[in-house]
């Protein structure tokens, strides 16, 4: 039961590091110090991995609560 609580926390951490860093690199690209590509590939690929995260900090939370 420890462990599972241990994994569930540091999914949820992970997470929320993931989206700072996000936040951090939208700050950036607002005000104009980073380009970004137009390519579909690299969208793409950023929707599916913040999909993914989002969905592990939903199934860690639900985990911890249920």
């Amino acid at each position: 039961m420890l462990s599972g609580l241990i994994i569930a926390v540091v999914l949820v951490l992970g997470g929320l590091a993931v989206m700072r860093f996000g936040i951090f690199q939208i700050r950036k690209f607002k005000k104009g110090e980073t380009k970004v590509t137009k390519k579909i590939s690299e969208q793409i690929a950023f929707i599916i991995f913040f999909l993914i995260i989002l969905g592990l900090i939903i199934y860690s939370v639900h985990d911890l609560l249920f």
